[in-house]
């Protein structure tokens, strides 16, 4: 398993074809996404680190919501399940 911290707001995991999020600030524990294929989760998982550097400037609060977005966009024609808890 990979594990890698992006920010104070941030950090993601990888394990095969499983990806995990986690934002400092949401209710939420954890974004889940299990992918097909571990290819998809990599480049998933490595988009998530990329982005840090786009959003760096913005304030905490902001940053948050610009990367759950992108997130969203980012796996809108990818095919994967989703669980948050």
């Amino acid at each position: 398993m990979k594990k890698r911290k992006i920010s104070t707001y941030f950090s993601v995991y990888i394990n095969e074809k499983e990806v995990v999020i986690h934002y400092a600030n949401t209710k939420e524990l954890a974004q889940e996404f299990l992918f097909k294929l571990e290819e998809d989760a990599e480049r998933f998982y490595q988009s998530c680190l990329d982005i840090e550097k786009s959003i760096e400037n913005l304030s905490a609060s902001k940053q948050e919501v610009t990367h759950n977005q992108w997130v969203k966009q980012t796996l809108k024609d990818v095919d994967y399940e989703y669980v948050e808890y």
